[in-house]
């Protein structure tokens, strides 16, 4: 028994049984009348421009009787439900019931039998369709009159010994059974998919997917809940739309929404409930599970066919949105690439969180600069695009040993490339990994110098201090370092040596228990007087 229940009523209501058995009975009752109505209307259809008068009247008082049928059907079971006798047989041997169901039956047997003979006479494309959907209609009657024979059979049974005739179903179709007002606003936009339909009724099924395909939907069939995962685990999320009868053995409509809702893969797919119980209630479970419709049986296909429509609108803009917000997804993903392209991320972050001001004061940190000596004379004997593809081997090497030492590049310039150790975020080992660094860059040039027609020569020189760092710029940004630190290191480097890390006295005094070094001597520095440098040699 679902749990779904045991919030509603407790097994042992009679009341509450009562209600299901009758909601089993008229579905057992309106399903074949379902048919009745849904393959007639399909022939008045196919008999639109048909001149014979004599099978137009006679499909005319099918559809009427079928009506009639369902008319009656409707009254007394809205009238039984104010009575809480316990005594069903009343019901179930109500001569007005059986009466109102068995004369217009009749009526309806002898006309399709009648037609039968008649069908082949006429001159119709539709011919052999028109005789398919009689044969429905013929068999779909004789099914009711069985129906209607069995109940006698429980007419002087309470409602315990009648549901000792329905209990395999009942308990598979009670969480079915709910109170909910629903009235949702129609709209009819033309719109096609791929529908599943999921009915253990082989007629109604049938009868759906020739009215689907007739407006030119595509149309997959489903008669138990496991059938119908099975068909959208092998669709993998193609379908559109799903049309789920609410009582069906087994699985039962409910069980199967909510599978359908909780599977992140088809939780998307619209799914409109059918239901030959005709009591509101029974929307109850569906809405809040996340149903999007409801319709009761018979089907009115223009009310189906709307209904349908709004839904596949619905799935479109929802389908629409989704691609929209993937859209919208990637470009920003590939805005923020572009952004940490030119700045750290954590300023990144600071200037989409919506900091207008960024201005850091850095108390220690490493700068280095690089020179490419001798490239502009390299510049002159080559094309522009075997210059640029040369530098952009270059810096791209670089760029790979920044993410290697975890070190922030500041700018290119020309030939000339800019980093610093120790910021945006502070780090105890800025100039260990500037060091290390410089150590690489040296060697990714030897190993190109190898490789190239023309000689290459890497001048580098560092520097560590504080300073100061922010984002200049309002349409396009960059991050950049200020202050005597930074005019030191760009020192370093012009007045060093090719191949060579030119380091001040401040970084020296940082590495000197790890790294060699050698002592130059002192140098007098434009803007700067005289000061004592080294060169980087090596690891210890």
């Amino acid at each position: 028994m679902s749990t779904t229940t045991k919030s509603v009523k407790t097994e042992n209501s009679s009341d509450y049984y009562r209600k299901i058995l009758l909601s089993n009975i008229k579905h057992d009752l309106t399903n074949p009348i379902n048919a009745i109505l849904g393959y007639a209307e399909l022939i008045m259809d196919y008999m639109e421009d048909s001149n014979n008068q004599k099978l137009k009247a006679d499909i005319n008082n099918i559809h009427a009787s079928g009506t009639l049928i369902l008319e009656k059907i409707n009254a007394i079971f809205k009238q039984e439900r104010k009575h809480e006798n316990d005594n069903i047989g009343e019901l179930i041997s109500n001569p007005q019931l059986q009466f109102s169901i068995r004369t217009p039956l009749s009526a309806i047997i002898g006309l399709t039998e009648l037609m039968q003979e008649d069908i082949p006479l006429i001159s119709s494309e539709y011919r052999e369709d028109i005789q398919a959907c009689n044969k429905k209609i013929n068999h779909a009657s004789k099914q009711l009159s069985q129906v209607t024979t069995d109940l006698i059979k429980f007419s002087n049974l309470s409602v315990n010994e009648v549901l000792e005739r329905y209990k395999t179903d009942i308990y598979s179709k009670e969480a079915s059974q709910r109170l909910f007002d629903f009235d949702p606003v129609i709209a009819i936009p033309a719109q096609t998919g791929k529908i599943l339909i999921v009915d253990d009724d082989s007629s109604n099924l049938e009868l759906l997917e020739q009215i689907l395909l007739k407006s030119n939907h595509k149309v997959l069939c489903a008669d138990t809940g496991e059938s119908t995962l099975k068909i959208l685990q092998e669709e993998q999320s193609n379908v559109d739309l799903i049309l789920l009868d609410l009582i069906m053995p087994g699985m039962n409509g409910i069980e199967l929404l909510e599978k359908i809702k909780l599977d992140q893969h088809y939780q998307n797919i619209p799914i409109i409930m059918l239901s030959a119980v005709d009591e509101l209630d029974t929307t109850a479970e569906c809405i809040p599970l996340g149903a999007d419709d409801f319709l009761f049986k018979p089907i009115n296909r223009v009310l189906l066919n709307a209904r349908i429509n709004n839904a596949l609108e619905n799935k479109f803009f929802r389908d629409k949105e989704t691609h929209y917000k993937e859209k919208i997804k990637e470009e920003q993903e590939k805005s923020d690439k572009l952004l940490l392209n030119i700045l750290p991320g954590s300023i990144a972050k600071r200037l989409k969180d919506g900091e207008t001001l960024i201005a850091d004061d850095i108390e220690s940190a490493t700068v280095l600069f690089a020179d490419l000596s001798g490239f502009t004379q390299i510049s002159s004997t080559l094309s522009a695009q075997k210059l640029v593809l040369l530098l952009n081997n270059i810096f791209s090497i670089f760029d790979e040993l920044l993410e290697k030492h975890s070190i922030e590049k500041i700018k290119t310039i020309g030939d000339n490339y800019m980093l610093a150790g120790g910021l945006p975020e502070p780090s105890p080992n800025h100039a260990v990994s500037v060091a290390e660094m410089a150590l690489d860059m040296l060697e990714a040039i030897s190993k190109l110098d190898d490789e190239t027609a023309e000689p290459l020569h890497i001048r580098i020189g560092i520097n560590s201090g504080p300073l100061s760092a922010g984002v200049i710029g309002r349409k396009k940004f960059i991050y950049d370092l200020w202050g005597d630190t930074v005019n030191i290191a760009s020192r370093m480097e012009s007045y060093g040596e090719n191949n060579k890390i030119h380091t001040s006295e401040n970084t020296y005094l940082l590495l000197k228990d790890n790294y060699q070094f050698e002592k130059r001597p002192k140098l007098d520095i434009q803007g700067k007087g005289i000061m004592q440098t080294y060169y980087l040699t090596g690891r210890k």
